[in-house]
């Protein structure tokens, strides 16, 4: 799954997150004798991770590789599925507010040490701890109580039912025997990481970690032997890299690295929506923007088709709102807003909006339409979009000025102070629709993540009504009539979804790329076919 934990970037921060029978799916195994076991994958990477630990990351560059080291109680297929991983099986009771989860047997640390009930309890105890919330807060806090009924049982109480709560056991179960009683910010565990997954880790080093396939791994052992990521400072140096072959894969930020990647015969290029939805959002606690027609205005204004066609050079979709057009609960009715100025200019007018002066700059009550758009530097493509937009606007008389900050700054001193007009971001769409709860909902506006001051009682009413139900065809009609209301009354302006590429040598096999699965996941089923074989993998 691409980035199964729960995240924000840019406001960055990139976060989270019935009566379901009984469940037990099929066994994820494919260990296929017509697949050769053997060989190299290199991966060329810009950024190192931070840490190894599931418990203290969960997002970017080292989530993609915490993936391999650990396991969760469940997985997330490339089509966004529910499967058992170290849960065999599981059922749900009391109404939903209690699931019991069956363990598999035989299952090892990379340490030898058995897998039991009372390393999933640690873990989640640990996460219930406010400090290493992170981005599971909202997963960890509907959880009261936590029970190993035996080795390979285990009870989780929720305060109410929840049929999203199981996206949240995707994290990485950790070993009680190695970090019970130790300070989990300071330990030699977050480099060198045990955990059950597929791949270990031998090296780490500032410019190379090293992994090597778990033989003993339940689900069968990875067909690749080693796995190397190669730390560059710059994209340019690990395309250079990439192109004379020191490298296999890499993954492709922008339209000009895939001209250039889409030209070598000898690679191939795998794409997949990135699951965030691109938007200018709004403080609404300004008062600029508290009427809803000036917000639908701004929607109006924005012609996404070219920003698409100009910047992303056509490598994404348009944008109707916060739910993803590969899921379950998506309404393909709820269509983007059209660009049309006329309308656009009629709402502002109707709120009051006229350029009375001549200047070709709208004012109202002595005051003009601008206002303040924050982005954060280093990031080319943004910057681009965010020009487009500025240029589109003051086509219809807005002045907008943009304000380039440094991440830590724009988060801290702009966005979760809530002093700013604008903020260009994209925000992390989550596995489950209930994601939208914490940014959206009118309760999250304090200490939670809503600090667009976003607030809609029949969105808190549709957002309450879809965590606790069970059902998914009631829930797929809650969030239909959810986005449905979002996009009448919009927090800000819904721009695109955008693409994600992955170039990979062609001799690698077995790739799979989704929203759900960045270039981590299932890398234990990649495989090099023996004729593609360099001469010293051949043995």
């Amino acid at each position: 799954m691409h980035n199964k934990k729960l995240l924000i970037l840019l406001a960055f921060l990139i976060f989270f997150l019935g009566q379901i029978p009984h469940h037990q799916l099929p066994c994820c195994n494919d260990s296929n004798p017509a697949k050769p076991f053997g060989g190299t994958l290199t991966i060329g990477q810009i950024t190192r991770p931070a840490t190894l630990n599931p418990l203290l990351e969960y997002s970017g560059v080292s989530a993609q590789f915490i993936d391999i080291v650990f396991d969760g109680l469940i997985d997330i297929t490339e089509k966004g599925e529910i499967q058992p991983c170290l849960a065999a099986s599981w059922k749900i009771g009391d109404g939903g507010r209690k699931w019991t989860f069956h363990l598999r047997k035989g299952v090892r640390f990379h340490d030898g040490q058995p897998f039991t009930a009372a390393d999933v309890a640690f873990t989640i105890n640990l996460l219930r701890d406010p400090h290493l919330r992170k981005g599971y807060s909202q997963f960890y806090q509907q959880i009261t109580k936590v029970e190993a009924r035996d080795p390979y049982t285990i009870d989780i109480h929720l305060i109410s039912p929840s049929a999203s709560f199981i996206y949240g056991l995707v994290l990485g179960i950790v070993p009680r025997h190695l970090l019970q009683g130790r300070d989990i910010h300071n330990t030699p565990f977050n480099y060198q990481p045990i955990g059950t997954g597929p791949f270990r880790l031998t090296q780490w080093s500032p410019d190379r970690l090293e992994f090597e396939a778990n033989q003993d791994y339940f689900l069968g052992r990875p067909y690749l032997d080693r796995v190397v990521v190669k730390i560059f400072q710059s994209q340019d140096s690990a395309l250079a890299n990439l192109m004379n072959g020191e490298t296999d894969a890499f993954q492709l930020s922008d339209s000009a690295s895939y001209d250039m990647i889409k030209r070598i015969s000898c690679f191939r290029i795998y794409s997949a929506l990135m699951p965030y939805y691109y938007i200018v959002g709004f403080n609404l606690a300004n008062p600029l923007f508290q009427d809803r027609r000036v917000r639908q205005a701004l929607n109006y204004a924005i012609n996404r088709e070219s920003i698409i066609r100009k910047v992303l050079k056509e490598k994404g979709i348009a944008s109707a709102g916060t739910i993803p057009p590969y899921s379950w609960a998506f309404d393909a009715r709820v269509k983007p807003f059209p660009h049309d100025t006329h309308k656009a200019l009629e709402l502002l007018a109707e709120a009051g909006w006229r350029d009375t002066d001549g200047d070709y700059i709208l004012d109202k009550d002595d005051k003009l339409f601008e206002f303040q758009l924050c982005l954060p530097e280093g990031h080319d493509e943004l910057e681009a979009v965010s020009l487009q937009i500025m240029d589109q606007l003051s086509n219809i008389g807005i002045l907008v000025k943009a304000k380039k900050l440094p991440l830590e700054i724009m988060n801290n001193e702009y966005l979760f102070s809530r002093k700013f007009d604008a903020a260009f971001m994209y925000i992390y769409s989550g596995n489950d629709p209930d994601n939208n709860y914490q940014f959206w909902h009118s309760s999250q506006i304090g200490n939670g993540f809503n600090f667009f001051s976003y607030r809609n009682p029949r969105i808190d009413q549709l957002l309450d009504q879809g965590r606790i139900a069970i059902d998914q065809e009631q829930r797929k009609d809650i969030y239909w009539q959810y986005q449905a209301k979002m996009k009448e009354d919009p927090p800000g302006i819904f721009l695109f979804w955008q693409e994600y590429f992955l170039g990979v040598h062609k001799r690698f096999q077995g790739i799979q790329l989704s929203p759900y699965m960045g270039v981590s996941d299932g890398l234990r089923l990649w495989y090099i076919s023996m004729d593609e074989r360099h001469p010293d993998e051949k043995f």
